[in-house]
């Protein structure tokens, strides 16, 4: 047995870590450890890089050899775990010195090097990511604006739309009607179902407790072994239940389905989980 280990770009969730684990493992690597963007495996002496590398990049993956495209990933990942933070907690500290204790290097070579590389400075950067980030919890529709500017550690709500407007050329206001057309491809609740049972989603899912239950199969789901392929939110017939929510479900059978929920105050801990399923998926597709 040899050790191996691994600087792997692409890597930006849980789900992500999952994947790579069980595809490692079935090529018959022993895991010493594993997070967000590097592994440290043990492998017999035949597995080499290259499959190892071309396993991975069924998925997206990619192998990074090169240091200064392995410190560029640290960075970008190190980004990600301070919006995280963010979001966490209250604790406040400069995404400065934030970046430079996760990686262990000095801020300002850092810059340098990734506005060198990258052609945008760091800064840059992370106000783009917290700006998909903010896109994010706007399309989930469960905080207003002011909470999600609280959740993020904007100023206030009027730092959090200018910046907004700056990064996407659109107003907040204006940003929701876009997103509501989009995702509006059906009508109403009704052809939703149809058209959805056509494409293969022909069992029906059902909120038991925590889990996802599914009696046409006899069988009950944690969140975390489902995958949610569509999400559809409808405000027809609205009343103090809330608004009907549709979600598209695959097991890892490939066996596909349908819940349907309202988002009301009771389920929204429920929705949320499942909600986040669908940031964790990688290069997932959606109507």
């Amino acid at each position: 047995m040899k050790t191996l280990n691994l600087n792997i770009k692409n890597m930006v969730c849980p789900r992500c870590i999952l994947v790579v684990r069980n595809e490692l493992e079935e090529l018959g690597a022993f895991i010493s450890t594993i997070q967000l963007g590097h592994a440290t495996i043990q492998v017999p002496e035949t597995l080499t890089k290259d499959k190892i590398a071309s396993r991975l990049d069924t998925y997206g993956f990619e192998l990074l050899e090169d240091k200064e495209e392995i410190l560029m990933e640290q960075i970008k990942l190190g980004i990600q775990h301070y919006i995280e933070m963010l979001e966490k907690s209250t604790k406040e500290i400069m995404l400065s010195d934030f970046l430079a204790h996760e990686i262990g290097k000095n801020y300002n070579f850092l810059s340098k090097l990734f506005s060198k590389i990258e052609g945008l400075t760091i800064e840059a950067y992370y106000i783009n990511k917290r700006v998909d980030r903010v896109k994010e919890l706007i399309k989930y529709d469960e905080l207003n604006l002011s909470e999600i500017a609280f959740k993020l550690g904007y100023s206030s709500v009027h730092y959090l739309s200018s910046q907004f407007k700056r990064v996407t050329g659109f107003s907040v206001t204006d940003y929701k009607e876009v997103m509501r057309s989009e995702n509006r491809y059906y009508k109403n609740l009704s052809d939703a179902l149809g058209n959805l049972r056509e494409k293969g989603y022909t069992y029906n899912f059902n909120r038991k407790d925590d889990c996802v239950e599914c009696k046409d199969l006899c069988a009950s789901f944690q969140i975390e072994e489902l995958n949610i392929s569509e999400f559809y939110r409808f405000d027809e017939n609205e009343d103090a239940a809330g608004k009907s929510v549709i979600y598209g479900i695959e097991t890892k059978d490939g066996l596909k389905g349908l819940l349907i929920d309202n988002s009301n105050l009771q389920n929204r801990e429920f929705l949320r989980r499942l909600s986040d399923k669908l940031k964790d998926e990688p290069n997932e597709k959606r109507d």
